[in-house]
């Protein structure tokens, strides 16, 4: 029994193995299953992303297809119109038959015409993609420039930014031994912070593409090490770039950033006086929050870089850019071949000094970077210049620009002018800086077509809207009804309102007609004039005659004559114009006169007119000039004597020719000099003793006076003039002066030494003789002569504000104005207002303009020309001035 139940259990031990070996074989086969279904479902999941990715291809392809052919058909219409536009022109059927010959000619050589390709990147919606983790790579070429370069890094460590960061410093063997220890130092102070050190020098390309290559995944931007970032800079150049998951590059407003630059397109710029980077970054930041603009290409200055760009269409190229410029349109061009977009961010502003790196070798290789890019990309430039005229971003400068003018709630003050430069504009723009910390200043100009155009106050500023005042036809009104002036006088009416003008200061009425006078009354606000010549006397404006000299005023009879030659807006008599300019003045709250002189010529025809004398604020009477200390003549040498300016008939280019001509004919030992130039081409060496230097920049005026260490400056003036600013730089830079018995001269030299004041009807060869006399008794021997006597005329009380010219504008001029009318910030109205003037604006008279600018510029050179100088000064000068003021609309 004990065996039989041994060997049961044997039987039942190998029945269980077997057992055991069928379930390890199941085990087997269901892992085989398993296996087999994770490979299925691997398979079907593959399959089903891949067709949904081929189905939002097929979608995007579809959508670019549709908005791709929207373009293409109104890129149709707008050539078919161009073609028409063209066909219809002068031009075109003049030059027909000489294109149908060149063509015939084509064919008979066998020349074929090879279509050109239109192939582009195509455009689609937008499909934002989320922005990644990873750090942010701030790439810094360094090689000149240390306080430029601390104050970029130190900008950049200090911006407060949610975006993570690292900065790549390389320092591209730089020649100045403490940029190189200042960098090491800096490095060591902050871990993001990775300081790499070159030796040779590679250039700004090879630096950059070492940069982008110290990392495979992050993002890269190229910051120049000339500029200056602030808070939050680096988040708004993000969010962008991650827009559109097309995005390549994105580049902010700068000062010196060609398409990206503000406030003047495609200029370099100084930054807006009284705002820094910090400021202005917040304004972009506030006004333009979250718009872009499509743009050809960024500017390196300051490039966002999408890593998956960048691997894409790969790092710049070395081969063709060398050292450095032009890469950065090089490769924006190849990303937009490539399908990708580059950006302009408008709420982003870096400030670029711009050319530290590459300083006076700049020149040479800008032009060799654009011939390369014709070279590479021939359609580059051509596509600049169509986003040029286009602008885009055009809205978004303007309303920077508003935001500028209403930023801190300032009274805002309307200064009419004419539309000529010279002391009327600089007096304005003067006024404008002296109290932008307690007002903002609009320009009002005339235009030509009976237009007018409202810019900021200042030379670098760019703000200009333009509107047709049309004439007395029937148009909609501000209140629904009729207005003479024309509905753009409506919109000016509203875009003043917008702006809370509080007050208009005419400056003057020369071009303007009726609705600029009468635009204070319909805003309903007071006004001020400032008289900066006799034009509200006189239409020729300077008091002078048909022979160019001061007329005297001789009376009415004389007057009238005189119009009968150029007659006064209108047709107006003398009578006429005299009484409807006074009721104007009588209406002012002020009218400032510049000196004595002007109230003496105005008073007398305008009696009861509020007048203030009120000097120009470019020389503060508490800090008075130096007086003169001209050295000793020695020996034989000459008197130099200099001439100062923009010389037409009635400041003296004849008597200074006529004088100089003298001079050379008896060989007197007395030279000339004339810093600028004539109206028309004056004799000089050797006919005469005149030597012309030519046109300067009134910022360069003090030293050209250094450089050229003239005895004595003479001015020979033929008119009155009101007040002269060209005498303030001669007084501020202490030099001796001649001048006439005539207008504010004698009241702003009286009591000053080493100064003469003569008898403006004096001759050329009574003026020689009088210059020969003062160097023999007074530079040759060094004593001053006896300092001029005052003559100046009495004033009323109520004539005179007893302050300084700036504490007087800083105080009774400001405070008596009525309270700010604007909130401080740009309104939705105001900008809605300024985008539909700039939408529903086009210059037609574009062409025309250009036109007469090319004729002026035709006109300039042939006077230039010495055989025809003597035919120009036959010509009345009058003619002569009106001619140029017709051109120059």
């Amino acid at each position: 029994q004990l065996q039989a139940l041994q060997h049961e259990r044997e039987q039942m031990v190998a029945q269980l193995q077997d057992a055991q070996h069928e379930c390890g074989q199941m085990v087997a086969q269901l892992q085989d299953l398993q296996q087999l279904r994770s490979v299925e479902q691997r398979q079907q999941a593959q399959s089903l992303a891949s067709a949904e990715s081929q189905a939002e291809q097929v979608r995007e392809q579809r959508l670019e297809l549709i908005a791709r052919t929207r373009d293409l058909s109104r890129e149709r219409d707008e050539a078919r119109q161009l073609v028409r536009a063209i066909e219809t022109t002068r031009l075109f059927r003049a030059t027909r038959p000489i294109v149908r010959a060149k063509l015939r000619f084509e064919r008979l050589i066998g020349k074929k015409i090879q279509p050109r390709s239109n192939a582009g990147p195509i455009s689609s919606a937008p499909s934002p993609i989320a922005s990644p983790t990873l750090p942010v790579d701030v790439i810094v070429p360094v090689y000149r420039g240390l306080e430029d370069t601390r104050r970029c890094i130190e900008s950049v460590l200090r911006a407060v930014c949610q975006t993570p960061w690292r900065l790549i410093l390389i320092n591209d063997a730089s020649p100045e031994p403490e940029l190189a220890t200042w960098l090491r130092g800096i490095a060591t102070t902050d871990a993001r912070i990775t300081l790499l050190e070159h030796e040779p020098n590679l250039g700004f390309v090879g630096s950059v593409n070492r940069g982008m290559a110290q990392s495979q995944d992050n993002d890269v931007l190229l910051l120049n090490s000339d500029t200056e970032v602030a808070d939050g800079w680096l988040d708004r150049l993000r969010a962008p770039a991650y827009s559109d998951r097309r995005v390549a590059t994105v580049t902010p407003f700068s000062n010196n950033a060609t398409i990206c630059s503000y406030p003047r397109f495609c200029q370099d710029n100084d930054l807006p006086e009284g705002w820094d980077t910090a400021r202005l970054d917040a304004l972009c930041a506030r006004v333009n929050a979250g718009q872009t603009v499509d743009v050809p290409t960024g500017v390196g200055f300051c490039m966002y870089i999408r890593r998956a760009a960048l691997t894409a269409v790969g790092p710049f190229d070395e081969e063709h850019f060398g050292k450095g410029y032009g890469e950065e349109n090089d490769f924006c061009v190849r990303a937009q071949a490539a399908g990708w977009r580059n950006l302009h961010a408008l709420d982003v502003f870096v400030r670029h000094c711009g050319g530290v790196s590459f300083g006076a070798a700049k020149g040479p290789r800008e032009r060799a970077a654009m011939e390369t890019l014709r070279r590479l990309h021939p359609r580059y430039e051509g596509e600049v210049l169509r986003f040029i005229q286009a602008d885009p971003a055009r809205l978004a400068r303007y309303a920077l620009d508003a935001a500028r003018v209403l930023d801190g709630g300032k009274p805002v003050i309307l200064a009419v002018l004419h539309d000529r430069n010279g002391g009327t504009e600089r007096h304005v723009f003067e006024l404008a800086s002296l109290l932008r910390q307690q007002a903002r200043f609009l320009v009002l100009r005339p235009a030509p077509n009976q237009r007018v155009t409202l810019r900021l106050a200042g030379a670098d500023e760019a703000f200009e809207l333009s509107f047709a005042l049309g004439s007395n036809d029937d148009l909609p009104s501000e209140t629904g009804i009729r207005d003479e002036h024309g509905d753009d006088y409506v919109a000016l009416l509203a875009i003043l309102r917008a702006f809370g003008v509080c007050h208009v200061h005419y400056h003057h009425r020369m071009g303007h007609g009726v609705a600029i006078a009468q635009l204070a009354r319909r805003l309903g606000l007071a006004y001020d004039f400032t008289a900066h010549d006799y034009y509200t006397i006189c239409p020729q404006i300077t008091l002078t005659g048909r022979n160019q000299d001061y007329c005297g005023e001789q009376g009415e009879c004389s007057c009238n004559a005189c119009l009968q030659c150029s007659s006064a807006p209108d047709g107006q008599n003398i009578v006429d114009w005299r009484r409807n300019n006074a009721a104007f003045f009588n209406r002012a709250r002020f009218v400032i006169v510049p000196s004595r002189a002007a109230w003496a010529h105005l008073q007398c025809h305008m009696p009861t007119a509020p007048f203030r004398l009120v000097p120009h604020t470019d020389i503060d009477p508490r800090t008075p000039p130096d007086e003169p200390h001209p050295p000793r003549l020695e020996g034989q040498r000459s008197l130099k004597v200099a001439v100062i300016g923009a010389l037409s008939v009635i400041k003296g280019a004849d008597l200074l020719e006529d004088a100089a001509a003298a001079a050379s004919r008896i060989g007197a030992p007395v030279e000339f000099h004339l810093l600028g130039y004539g109206y028309r081409a004056l004799k000089t060496q050797p006919s005469a003793y005149l030597t012309a230097h030519g046109q300067y920049a009134e910022a360069d005026l003090p030293g050209l006076l250094t450089w050229l260490q003239p005895d004595v400056v003479w001015f020979p003036a033929r008119w009155p003039e009101t007040y002269s600013y060209t005498l303030s730089a001669c007084l501020q830079g202490g030099w001796p002066v001649v001048a006439p018995d005539i207008g504010a001269f004698p009241e702003r030299l009286a009591g000053r030494s080493w100064t003469w004041i003569e008898p403006w009807q004096s001759s050329a060869v009574q003026w020689l003789a009088f210059f020969m006399g003062i160097r023999e008794r007074h530079y040759l021997t060094g004593t001053p002569p006896v300092p001029p006597l005052p003559v100046l005329p009495e004033l009323p009380a109520s004539v005179l504000p007893g302050l300084s010219p700036r504490d007087w504008y800083a105080g009774p001029y400001l405070t008596e104005l009525p309270r700010a009318n604007n909130t401080g910030e740009l309104t939705p109205e105001l900008r809605a207002l300024i985008a539909a003037h700039l939408l529903g604006r086009r210059n037609g008279d574009a062409s025309l303009r250009n036109l007469r600018r090319l004729t002026l510029q035709l006109l300039v050179r042939a006077r230039a020309w010495p055989p025809l100088a003597g035919l120009v000064r036959s010509i009345p000068y009058r003619w002569q001035t009106r001619t140029k003021s017709w051109l120059l609309k």
